[in-house]
């Protein structure tokens, strides 16, 4: 079985669950998405926040993407 790997960054200012549906939308737009487009699994890698004045702006999700 070959699987392709995609790896991305979502952010959103509401919350790490948008940020990651955002990064999942935003990889469904690439070619390779398209054409290999079944989702075998998803690795969040890692969660992070942006801050700006001393509160959080910004949380972002690194994920990893696997398609069959």
């Amino acid at each position: 079985m070959v699987v392709k790997i995609i790896e991305t960054i979502g952010s959103s200012p509401d919350g790490w669950e948008a940020a990651l549906k955002n990064a999942v939308d935003e990889a469904s737009e690439l070619p390779i998405f398209k054409s290999k487009g079944k989702v075998k699994n998803i690795n969040v890698k890692s969660f992070d926040v942006e801050v700006e004045d001393n509160q959080v702006s910004r949380f972002l999700t690194r994920i990893e993407i696997l398609l069959e």
